[in-house]
């Protein structure tokens, strides 16, 4: 089992991400929010350095400032 660890902050992107790797919706797991892009990095970031076998999958390119982040988790 792999953990798949990502940021987010439209739902719309994750849903995207789901569909292109096929993974099963209900491992998935959301945290948050975070009210900075930093902030959500740095949990990606702690937790990928906790979990042997995880993957940074998923960063937006394209931000809002306006928008607060969430972090999500999946089991492949």
């Amino acid at each position: 089992m792999q953990i798949i660890i990502g940021i987010f902050q439209d739902k719309e992107d994750v849903t995207k991400f789901i569909k292109r790797r096929m993974l099963d919706m209900t491992s998935l797991t959301e945290v948050g929010p975070f009210f900075s892009k930093n902030q959500a990095l740095l949990w990606m970031d702690e937790l990928h350095s906790r979990i042997d076998n995880s993957e940074i999958a998923f960063i937006p390119e394209i931000t809002a400032k306006e928008l607060q982040w969430y972090g999500f988790t999946f089991e492949e």
